[in-house]
This record gives structure tokens, C-alpha cells and sequence, in this order.
């Protein structure tokens, strides 16, 4: 499969339009700044002895790569960036616009819809 922003090879996807990981560096939220992921900006639980606080599956939505709308999908600490060829409004429509059912990733998802 190749980047649809750059026509750079990425390889292997189960998800549609994914991008590569040189655009993926360049993606910005709709200000321009880098989108965060983990903990929001500002909710980071303060440290407690003895307490390990994991940042959560999630991140900012849309991104931005050279102008172009992407939705990002979170999980397991890292995620995966998807060029939006629907102008979707949220990511839930991105997802049914590609068949995607969230949190199912392999094939046979489709037939859970």
C-alpha cells in the first residue's frame, strides 16, 4: 500500500488510507500544533508514591497533514494515521464510512456490523 499523501511505500494495512510514518510526523491540529496524545493538555494526574498512572488510549482528532483532514486511531500507546477522502465530522462517521467498527482491527469486522 502506498502513503496517500506522499506515494511513499507503507506497506501492509488493515486500515484504510493509512499514511506514512514521515507525513505522520508533520501532522498538526487545526492551529497548527502539535496534537497530544495520552493525557489531554492539563489533566495529567499529579504523581503519588507507589502509583504508576498510565496515559490513556487516546489523542486529538482531526490532525492536519499539508492541508489535508486525517483521523487518528489510538491504542496500545502509539496509533495510526488515516487520510479522510469523506471530509468526515467526526471520527465515528470514519469509521462507517470504511467499514471500521472501533476497537476491531482483523478481518471478519465487517460481518460484526
Amino acid at each position: 500500500m502506498d502513503c496517500p499523501i506522499c506515494g511513499a511505500m507503507v506497506g501492509e494495512s488493515n486500515y484504510p488510507n493509512q499514511v506514512c510514518d514521515e507525513c505522520d510526523r508533520q501532522a498538526v491540529n487545526e492551529n497548527g500544533d502539535e496534537p497530544w496524545h495520552g493525557w489531554p493538555p492539563g489533566e495529567e494526574p499529579e504523581s503519588e508514591d507507589g502509583t504508576i498512572h498510565m496515559a490513556p488510549d487516546r489523542g486529538e482528532n482531526p490532525v492536519f497533514i499539508d492541508g489535508e483532514k486525517c483521523w487518528r486511531r489510538y491504542r496500545f500507546g502509539g496509533w495510526v494515521t488515516m487520510l479522510d477522502k469523506h471530509d468526515c465530522e467526526s471520527l465515528e462517521e470514519f469509521y462507517r464510512e470504511h467499514d471500521i467498527i472501533a476497537g476491531c482491527d482483523g478481518p471478519g469486522c465487517a460481518d460484526r456490523m
